[in-house]
């Protein structure tokens, strides 16, 4: 591949599907499927860890990284909770003035104190989230119970990814350290899913000394979620990003070489499931309580569940045997696990994890509010079509060629080639920019 005397460009652009892309509404990346290296379908990691694929080529199996939250209470970045009397009162259920009667001008008293319960819950988030900071570089509250946090930790986010030394693997970071290779990093959490942003800050960098720029546009996943990959609005959102790409390009010129990956594609909601409302008749005949006998993290397309006493782990058991859960979806094994590199059993993952059907959601759930319900989806099978994204390089030295399937970990061996370094030490994906 090229030297360094020119600019390396790596867009993720986050959950942009493999058939997105076409003439009408995704001119520019159309345009460079003949001049460069397409492949048409990427396979996805199974799970919601795609950086540390990309950035270590390694898969869940070797890396040990699955979903964003683990079950950590010892490294829990929200360790500083436990016995915090805030925590016990921001979470309780029922409030004083919840039992007034509906008389004449009480219903203004309860309407005032849920506002003032309101704003004093949103200061106390705001201090958490300040807090976390301290033990972890990344740890959103996204909608986890708050009684839930100090049992909670994260696996890719502990250290700043893009700094050397932040996986337990080698990264592209630390051979670019070790091989002096300048590189700017315009994704999140640096820059927080803001496209506009994300554009503005590569064309300011664009006279930069850096030989790589990572960069991310996150409306493909923002706003379909909200919207459905088959609506509308996701036509308009992927061509106003092929926009954004195109004017980039305008700014960098032609000795560009540029690495665009779609790392995940994204299906339809078409079906909902209640997973805390379908347990509550087996907790009441058990006699158990979440947090108490044991855990339980909704990842959308996944229910992860940590046994804490005896009780639990029996209630756990009962739990397989839920006609809806079996019917909706499926419980990871050993052989599952091995076929989609899904570090199980690994405690901090939970005993028992339940992965929902395609197109079946969970809610409510830990990411998203309990009014909103989104529309489309990812983080299921990783097999299947619905769930692959693309990959695309062109520029100096790479040959026009068309691959029919590729996966995310073939992006970390094809960065450091066009670099022009070795690959990372644990990689286990192929190169695809061979002359």
């Amino acid at each position: 591949m090229q030297g360094l005397d020119h600019k390396i460009l790596f867009i993720l652009l986050d959950a942009f599907r493999h058939d997105y892309i076409n003439s009408v509404d995704t001119p520019f990346l159309y345009s460079k499927i003949s001049q460069g290296l397409y492949a048409k379908k990427l396979k996805s990691v199974a799970g919601f860890t795609q950086r540390t694929a990309i950035y270590t080529g390694t898969t869940g199996g070797e890396s040990g990284m699955f979903t964003m939250f683990t079950f950590d209470s010892e490294k829990s970045p929200f360790r500083f909770l436990r016995d915090n009397a805030k925590l016990a009162r921001f979470s309780s259920r029922r409030r004083w003035w919840d039992a007034l009667p509906s008389w004449p001008g009480l219903g203004l008293v309860s309407e005032i104190m849920n506002g003032r319960f309101q704003d004093h819950l949103n200061s106390f988030r705001e201090w958490i989230t300040k807090e976390a900071k301290k033990y972890a570089s990344n740890a959103p509250l996204a909608n986890i119970p708050l009684t839930l946090l100090p049992e909670i930790g994260v696996s890719e986010d502990n250290l700043p990814i893009y700094l050397p030394g932040a996986f337990k693997q080698e990264s592209i970071f630390d051979v670019f350290q070790q091989t002096g290779i300048l590189y700017e990093y315009l994704m999140y959490p640096l820059i927080d899913c803001q496209d506009d942003d994300v554009l503005e800050a590569f064309i300011e960098k664009k006279d930069s000394q850096s030989h790589i720029l990572f960069g991310q546009l996150s409306d493909s996943d923002m706003i379909v979620h909200h919207c459905g990959p088959e609506s509308y609005e996701r036509r308009k959102v992927v061509g106003e990003i092929d926009r954004k790409l195109r004017e980039i390009s305008t700014n960098y010129g032609g000795s560009t070489t540029w690495i665009i990956v779609g790392d995940h594609g994204m299906t339809e909601v078409i079906e909902e499931i209640d997973v805390p409302a379908l347990l509550s008749p087996i907790e009441r005949r058990l006699d158990v309580e979440m947090g108490r006998d044991y855990l339980l993290f909704l990842d959308s397309t996944m229910a992860r569940f940590r046994w804490k006493t005896e009780a639990g782990k029996i209630f756990l058991e009962e739990v397989k045997k839920q006609e809806r859960l079996l019917k909706k979806g499926f419980f990871v094994n050993k052989q599952l696990a091995n076929e989609y590199s899904i570090p199980f059993p690994d405690r901090r993952y939970g005993d028992l994890i339940w992965w929902a059907n395609i197109g079946v959601l969970l809610f409510p759930d830990y990411f998203h509010d309990h009014y909103t319900h989104v529309k489309g989806m990812h983080g299921y099978n990783s097999a299947h079509d619905d769930m692959k994204g693309f990959f695309l390089a062109f520029g100096p030295g790479i040959q026009p060629k068309e691959i029919e399937e590729v996966h995310l970990i073939d992006v970390c061996p094809s960065i450091c080639a066009a670099v022009g370094v070795r690959p990372t030490g644990n990689n286990k994906g192929t190169c695809l920019l061979v002359n």
